[in-house]
């Protein structure tokens, strides 16, 4: 079964990495963090921790951030 984690993200740039860090220990590779156009260090920060991160340009809300790690996600075969 492939399982990916979705999570939005905005502004969390001082806890995305422990986040990450976490659900890894736990035994998940696919995360997924859709930063919804953060004016932070977010983007980076997730980057670094080792998710595939994905950019809003404008800040279109949870659900939207949402729906595009959902949609990537599929698109890449999750179950």
């Amino acid at each position: 079964m492939k399982i990916f984690i979705a999570i939005p993200a905005y502004n969390e740039g001082k806890a995305i990495s422990k986040v990450i860090k976490s659900i890894k220990k736990e035994g998940y590779k696919n995360i997924i963090i859709a930063d919804d156009c953060s004016k932070d260090n977010t983007y980076n920060e997730a980057k670094k921790a080792g998710a595939v991160v994905l950019r809003h340009f404008i800040n279109r809300g949870a659900g939207a951030a949402t729906k595009t790690a959902i949609d990537y996600a599929l698109l890449n075969g999750a179950d």
